[in-house]
């Protein structure tokens, strides 16, 4: 049987690319180990490391970018390569590119567009306004020529820009959540030598975020989230915090906690790769992620920390919110209010049987829902539906 080729289009890739990098990576690997596909990935060649990437079930191909912006810019050369693709897999947003993929399908209707939606772009100052002015001239043509539409959930959808095309294209729609190998991301000891590194004993408890530290990220909450660890330092012997990232806000954040004097349990570590991760959630006993804008679609780390067999508390977001089963494998907190999120961190800090029985849910339902197996088979049902 001829194999079908698969051009993945997607505005970052690992190990600078977060959530959406992450998810392709996965979905190139699992899809490009089958027998029926042959997969590439098309992404920006940021200047950092090999232009191609050779892996056993793939290739990617970091491209040339004309008026690059943070993760937006024109993959002008791309236009031609789609020529040899029988499905093209692009992953939103990805301003600038996206209509270099438009065009190409508009000029070459037999080839099939799978659009998958993985956040609303949102932004402050100039590039909120930006980007509601884009997305009100290019979307609605970007969604009326995909054949398919992969959403991470509905109820994101529905409170996204997609909201007013799905009474529309309702058929086009499907649920494609982002996925977790759930055989590497699982529950396991603390690391002996990290605990030492880090001077966390056996008696403490640690509270982990996980998510960038810029510009791009500022909505992830972490002033929030240092407020409330020193509510709860005041309360709480034996307590750390591990803050997992990087980038321009750190040397803020770490300033935050310095003005709190909480700078000597908060921990910093920096930027940690997919490979080393799961002894980081394996460190911690809860996971927390206080986003302060709806552009938390998803969240990853919310089903990575699961996977690992953590209770999580997370804001009340659309699509966010759907990654955790409230009251049964964590929280969710109303955004923004550090009353609230102390609260519920207090809550199981203070029940060790409550944090055990969640985590153990948590870690079931990542694998019944996330686990990267049946997260590609729905991407093959889709592909064979075109």
């Amino acid at each position: 049987m001829e194999k079908k080729s698969v051009a993945i289009v997607v505005c970052a890739w690992p190990p600078q690319g977060g959530g959406i990098g992450n998810n392709a990576y996965y979905h190139a690997k699992k899809l490009g180990a089958t027998e029926e596909y042959e997969v590439r990935v098309f992404t920006p060649n940021y200047g950092k490391g090999k232009r191609i990437v050779m892996e056993d079930d793939f290739t990617a191909e970091k491209m040339p970018v004309f008026l690059g912006v943070g993760k937006a810019g024109f993959m002008l050369s791309l236009f031609e390569r789609l020529k040899a693709f029988d499905i093209i897999h692009l992953y939103y947003p990805f301003f600038g590119t996206d209509l270099v993929v438009l065009l190409f399908k508009i000029l070459n209707p037999a080839k099939k567009l799978v659009l998958h939606y993985e956040m609303d772009p949102v932004g402050e100052g100039w590039k909120k306004h930006f980007f509601k002015i884009y997305i009100k001239l290019f979307f609605g043509r970007i969604v009326k020529w995909s054949d398919k539409i992969g959403v991470l959930s509905f109820d994101h959808a529905r409170n996204s820009y997609l909201s007013k095309y799905l009474p529309r294209h309702l058929d086009k729609f499907t649920e494609l959540p982002n996925g977790v190998d759930t055989n590497y991301f699982q529950p396991g000891e603390r690391d002996a030598q990290l605990a030492e590194k880090f001077k966390i004993s056996d008696n403490d408890k640690v509270i982990v975020f996980v998510g960038g530290l810029d510009d791009q990220h500022y909505f992830k909450g972490v002033d929030i989230l240092l407020q409330s660890f020193s509510k709860l330092k005041s309360k709480i012997n034996h307590i750390k915090l591990l803050i997992i990232g990087d980038g321009n806000l750190k040397k803020k954040y770490i300033q935050q906690a310095h003005d709190l004097n909480i700078s000597e349990d908060v921990i910093f570590p920096g930027w940690i790769g997919n490979s080393d991760l799961p002894k980081y959630y394996n460190l911690s006993d809860i996971f927390v992620l206080p986003s302060t804008a709806r552009t938390e679609s998803f969240g990853i780390v919310i089903a990575e920390a699961q996977a690992c067999g953590l209770p999580v508390v997370v804001s009340n977001w659309p699509g966010s919110r759907e990654t955790l089963k409230d009251g049964e494998t964590g929280f969710l907190v109303n955004p923004g209010d550090v009353h609230d999120l102390t609260s519920k961190i207090e809550k199981l800090l203070l029940d060790d049987d409550l944090r055990k029985s969640m985590g153990e849910k948590g870690r079931v339902r990542a694998r019944e829902l996330y686990d990267w197996d049946k997260v590609t088979k729905k991407i093959i049902d889709v592909y064979s539906s075109l």
